[in-house]
Protein backbone atom coordinates (compact mmCIF):
# COMPACT_ATOMS: atom_id res chain seq x y z
CA UNK A 1 0.00 0.00 0.00
CA UNK A 2 2.84 2.37 0.86
CA UNK A 3 4.11 2.02 -2.72
CA UNK A 4 0.90 3.41 -4.23
CA UNK A 5 -0.56 6.89 -4.49
CA UNK A 6 -1.59 8.62 -2.24
CA UNK A 7 0.21 6.59 0.43
CA UNK A 8 3.58 7.08 -1.28
CA UNK A 9 3.47 10.85 -0.70
CA UNK A 10 5.49 12.62 1.95
CA UNK A 11 4.10 14.02 4.10
CA UNK A 12 0.82 12.09 4.01
CA UNK A 13 -2.44 13.97 3.87
CA UNK A 14 -4.52 13.87 7.05
CA UNK A 15 -6.96 11.28 5.62
CA UNK A 16 -4.21 8.84 4.66
CA UNK A 17 -2.28 9.37 7.89
CA UNK A 18 -5.45 8.69 9.88
CA UNK A 19 -6.13 5.48 7.96
CA UNK A 20 -2.55 4.28 8.53
CA UNK A 21 -2.96 5.03 12.24
CA UNK A 22 -6.25 3.07 12.33
CA UNK A 23 -4.55 0.13 10.58
CA UNK A 24 -1.69 0.19 13.07
CA UNK A 25 -4.23 0.17 15.93
CA UNK A 26 -6.02 -2.74 14.26
CA UNK A 27 -2.80 -4.75 13.93
CA UNK A 28 -2.06 -4.03 17.59
CA UNK A 29 -5.55 -5.25 18.55
CA UNK A 30 -4.99 -8.46 16.59
CA UNK A 31 -1.59 -9.02 18.21
CA UNK A 32 -3.15 -8.44 21.64
CA UNK A 33 -5.94 -10.89 20.72
CA UNK A 34 -8.64 -8.28 21.35
CA UNK A 35 -12.06 -9.87 21.04
CA UNK A 36 -13.56 -6.99 19.04
CA UNK A 37 -10.87 -6.68 16.38
CA UNK A 38 -13.29 -7.84 13.65
CA UNK A 39 -15.42 -4.73 14.12
CA UNK A 40 -12.33 -2.54 13.81
CA UNK A 41 -11.26 -4.52 10.74
CA UNK A 42 -14.67 -4.11 9.09
CA UNK A 43 -14.49 -0.36 9.64
CA UNK A 44 -10.93 -0.02 8.34
CA UNK A 45 -11.46 -2.24 5.28
CA UNK A 46 -14.77 -0.62 4.35
CA UNK A 47 -13.21 2.82 4.64
CA UNK A 48 -10.24 1.73 2.53
CA UNK A 49 -12.51 0.33 -0.18
CA UNK A 50 -14.78 3.39 -0.25
CA UNK A 51 -11.94 5.90 -0.29
CA UNK A 52 -9.34 4.09 -2.40
CA UNK A 53 -11.26 1.99 -4.91
CA UNK A 54 -8.26 1.97 -7.25
CA UNK A 55 -6.24 0.11 -4.57
CA UNK A 56 -8.86 -2.58 -3.84
CA UNK A 57 -6.95 -5.17 -5.93
CA UNK A 58 -4.28 -5.05 -3.19
CA UNK A 59 -6.75 -6.70 -0.80
CA UNK A 60 -7.06 -10.47 -0.85
CA UNK A 61 -10.70 -11.40 -1.28
CA UNK A 62 -10.31 -14.00 1.48
CA UNK A 63 -9.74 -11.17 3.93
CA UNK A 64 -13.17 -9.69 3.15
CA UNK A 65 -14.76 -13.10 3.68
CA UNK A 66 -12.84 -13.76 6.89
CA UNK A 67 -13.67 -10.38 8.42
CA UNK A 68 -17.30 -10.68 7.32
CA UNK A 69 -19.97 -8.22 8.35
CA UNK A 70 -20.05 -5.13 6.14
CA UNK A 71 -17.09 -6.48 4.15
CA UNK A 72 -19.28 -9.21 2.66
CA UNK A 73 -21.12 -6.50 0.71
CA UNK A 74 -17.96 -6.00 -1.35
CA UNK A 75 -17.99 -9.61 -2.58
CA UNK A 76 -19.97 -10.74 -5.61
CA UNK A 77 -22.55 -13.52 -5.55
CA UNK A 78 -20.13 -15.99 -7.14
CA UNK A 79 -17.48 -15.18 -4.55
CA UNK A 80 -19.98 -15.54 -1.70
CA UNK A 81 -21.00 -18.93 -3.06
CA UNK A 82 -17.33 -19.95 -3.29
CA UNK A 83 -16.62 -18.98 0.31
CA UNK A 84 -19.80 -20.64 1.57
CA UNK A 85 -18.68 -23.88 -0.08
CA UNK A 86 -15.19 -23.39 1.36
CA UNK A 87 -16.62 -22.87 4.82
CA UNK A 88 -18.71 -26.05 4.52
CA UNK A 89 -15.69 -28.06 3.34
CA UNK A 90 -13.55 -26.77 6.21
CA UNK A 91 -16.27 -27.55 8.73
CA UNK A 92 -16.60 -31.13 7.43
CA UNK A 93 -12.85 -31.71 7.55
CA UNK A 94 -12.50 -30.27 11.04
CA UNK A 95 -15.50 -32.31 12.19
CA UNK A 96 -13.60 -35.41 11.00
CA UNK A 97 -10.62 -34.33 13.09
CA UNK A 98 -8.52 -33.35 10.08
CA UNK A 99 -6.18 -30.37 10.43
CA UNK A 100 -7.04 -27.81 7.78
CA UNK A 101 -4.72 -25.54 5.82
CA UNK A 102 -7.11 -22.87 4.56
CA UNK A 103 -4.80 -21.82 1.71
CA UNK A 104 -4.66 -25.42 0.48
CA UNK A 105 -8.44 -25.71 0.71
CA UNK A 106 -8.89 -22.49 -1.28
CA UNK A 107 -6.48 -23.73 -3.94
CA UNK A 108 -8.18 -27.14 -4.14
CA UNK A 109 -11.66 -25.64 -4.39
CA UNK A 110 -10.57 -23.23 -7.13
CA UNK A 111 -9.03 -26.11 -9.08
CA UNK A 112 -12.22 -28.13 -8.67
CA UNK A 113 -14.35 -25.22 -9.91
CA UNK A 114 -12.03 -24.61 -12.87
CA UNK A 115 -12.14 -28.31 -13.75
CA UNK A 116 -15.96 -28.33 -13.57
CA UNK A 117 -16.13 -25.25 -15.79
CA UNK A 118 -13.88 -26.91 -18.37
CA UNK A 119 -15.99 -30.06 -18.31
CA UNK A 120 -19.22 -28.13 -18.87
CA UNK A 121 -17.79 -26.14 -21.82
CA UNK A 122 -16.61 -29.25 -23.68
Amino acid sequence: MAEHFPFDQSPLNEEEADLIEKMDQLFQSIENQATDYSFEAQEVLARFIRCYANLVPLIRRELLWFIGGECLHFLGDEELSFYQTLEENIYQLEHQGINVDINEQIKALRQEIDKNKQNTTH
